[in-house]
Formats: C-alpha cells, structure tokens, sequence
C-alpha cells in the first residue's frame, strides 16, 4: 500500500532591499535543510531568486524610504501588494515570512491575516527608536518577531508582543578576506594610496540624495590629498546605470560645491557588491545610514555616517525619533563612535571636512577602534539563520 506523501510546505517571502535580500536567501536556504520539498515566493532580488524562490515583483522596484518617496513608487507598492493578494489566495501558503522593509510590509501582514496565515517577521523595524507606536501594530498582526540585536527581544517582550533573539546574520556570513594589498590590486588600486569606501545606499532614491554629495566631498579630499583613491562597491539592489552616469557627470544637484566636474578626475572604481571587502581595504569610509554602518563596525574600519531625506519626511521623523543616534553601529556602541551627517549638515564641505579631520587624528582613531570591538562582542556568534529556521519551523507545526 503507497504511502501518503504529504504536501510540501509553501512559504512567502517578502525582503525589499539588498541587506534582506541576503539574510532572507541564508534563511531560505536553512529552512531547505530541514524541508527540502518547501516551495518559497515572494518579493526579493538576486539573492532570494538564486535560492529557488519564485518572485513576484523584483525588490528593486520597491526600495524607497521616506513619505514623498513612497508616493512615487505608489503604483507599483498597490500593483505589488495585489500580487501577493492574490498569490496568497492561491497559493496559501503555511507562513508568511517579512524582512525588515515596514513600510510595506505591514501591508502583507494585514493581506496574510486577511487569509488566516501565520506572519513571521525576521529583522525587526526600529520601533524602539522612532514610530515606536507601530509596536501596537506589530503586536496585532506578527506572530512571532524574529530579531537580531539582543536588546531587540527584551523591548518587544516588555510590550507583550513574542520575540526570539537569533543573533545578526553578519556574524556567520562575513567572509575571510586576503590580505588589503591583494585586494586593492585586484580592483585595480594602488596598496600605497590612501584608499576611502563610498557607500551611499542600495535604493535608487537613496543614490540620489546621497552619491553626488559623497563625489563632490571626495573631489574636495583628492584637492587636499592628491593621492587618495575611491572604491564605490554597488549593492545587488543598486541601479548600476544610475551610478555610472553620475559618477560620469557629477558635479550638480544637492549640497554643490565650487569644484566643477572638468576639475574632478576622480580615482574611483565601482565593484559589483563587496562591500565588506570594499570596506577592511579602505582607510576610512562614508556610508550611508543602515546595516552597512555594522559591516564597518565588523570591518574595523573608521566610519563617518550620512544621511538626507526628504525635507517632510524628516520633520516627521524628527517629531517622532526617540534615540540620540541615527547609526546603528553607534546605537550598538551607546556613544557616538562614528560621526553623523545628517541632513542639511550633509554637504561636501562638511563631509570633506570631517574625513581630513578624522585621517589626521590618530588618538581619536585609536579610541574608535577599541570602541568598535564592543560592538562586535554584542553581536553574538554564528548561526542566526538556523536559528531563525528553527523559529518557522515551530510556527508551522504550530498551525
């Protein structure tokens, strides 16, 4: 007599930027250790479709922040949304699974709820620093948080809402690297230069605001320094054609400077995704405010964060922000290890300012890096994505 084969489990999906991206494909990929059969759909980018999973909208498309953003992205967010509508009503899958990206995926909450599936979200949004009101939200329509900074767990407990603190994914993702000479030589750089990392985000709209301020503060820095070299590495997410034509006509739109782009000449390569890489071969790094300020923290590498949105998204936010720092790695380290630029403190003169200021300054840089080793030591160890797969897996057999 045959035996019953049981159906495979159905999962969606939903990671809107390149940092989910990966962690969700690493989580992908441990729940395919234990459920082989398991069928996975939703919104992600490279990283997640690699791993099998069926995408319905590409995560590109999605990836803004901010409300004037957002608005323009609008008919894509309801296009998307009814997708998932309508593949949840088809597929319905055993468990929703929602990274990081709130703003739209609230959203997903609610249609999964609306069809009696179980919401899993893994990378908590920052309630606890800014809207923390959406913990109410949260409490109503996620099942279980999944986080990754153990100060995370103990703030949703307290509200009443289920948290398991699994560690950060970086932690057991982070390659070994060759030494920085090998590096540098194999992008093309000179080892003897002093080399500086841009990172301006993985969203086109964050490109936008921030890359032509970052090339106009380096010109200002290879005036002063002549020998320094630039490394731009691009996230899976990032449109490379928008990076290639203002790396190419730079010199124009927000925070301009007197430099004009016949007098730029940069020395600068852009890489496809190594941002790790990208940041233990520079000396000093400009990053955007995000996950990428924890790799640097990892990499050691002395950081100066910045930051612009709109100019009505960050009076709201500024209404509402309950922490004393933007940065995650100086939200890690309680202090304000890496300076922060924000809005219209953003400008190629301060930035250039600030990085010849911090190049200079041995003391503070030393006091910094023993300031990042705490940082590393608060992350925990290897194998968050096990034991995030561990927690979807217990939801499932839950339901």
């Amino acid at each position: 007599m045959l035996q019953h084969r049981p159906s495979p489990k159905k999962i969606l999906i939903v990671a809107g930027e390149a940092s989910g991206d990966h962690h969700a494909a690493r989580l992908v990929a441990a729940i395919k250790e234990q459920l082989p059969r398991a069928e996975f759909f939703g919104v992600g980018g490279e990283a997640l479709a690699a791993q099998g999973v069926r995408i319905l909208c590409p995560a590109e498309e999605l990836a803004v922040v901010g409300l004037l953003e957002v608005a323009g992205r609008l008919p894509k967010v309801v296009r998307a949304l009814g997708d998932i509508r309508r593949a949840l009503k088809a597929e319905r899958p055993d468990l929703a699974i929602l990274v990081d990206f709130p703003d739209f995926n609230f959203w997903v909450a609610r249609l999964a709820k609306c069809y009696r599936v179980p919401v899993m979200y893994y990378i908590s949004p920052q309630v606890w620093a800014w809207r923390t009101y959406r913990v109410r939200t949260i409490a109503r329509l996620v099942d279980r948080m999944v986080v990754i900074f153990p100060f995370e767990a103990d703030f949703y407990r307290a509200r009443g809402v289920p948290a398991v603190y699994a560690g950060h994914p970086f932690m057991e993702t982070l390659p070994p690297l060759p030494p920085r000479q090998a590096l540098l030589e194999q992008w093309g750089l000179d080892p003897r230069r002093l080399t500086l990392a841009l990172l301006p985000g993985s969203r086109a709209s964050e490109i936008e605001r921030h890359l032509p301020t970052m090339l106009q503060a380096a010109a200002l820095v290879q005036e002063a320094i002549p020998q320094t070299q630039f490394l731009l590495p691009l996230a899976s997410t990032a449109p490379r054609g928008l990076v290639e034509e203002m790396v190419k006509r730079f010199g124009g739109g927000a925070g301009s400077t007197s430099v004009s782009p016949a007098d730029l000449r940069l020395s600068l390569r852009v890489i496809e995704g190594q941002s790790y890489a990208a940041l233990a071969a520079a000396h000093l790094a400009v990053v955007a405010s995000g996950t990428a300020t924890v790799e640097a923290a990892l990499a050691a590498t002395p950081t100066i964060i910045v930051y612009r949105l709109s100019p009505l998204t960050f009076g709201v936010g500024r209404l509402l922000i309950r922490v004393e720092h933007v940065g995650m790695a100086n939200l890690l380290a309680a202090e304000r290890l890496f300076p922060e630029l924000l809005q219209h403190f953003f400008t190629p003169e301060n930035l250039a300012r600030e990085v010849l200021s911090l190049i200079g300054d041995w003391p503070r840089l030393e006091t910094l890096r023993r300031g990042l080793s705490r940082i590393i030591e608060r992350l925990g160890g290897a194998g968050a994505s096990r034991r995030a797969a561990e927690v979807a897996l217990e939801i499932m057999a839950e339901s």
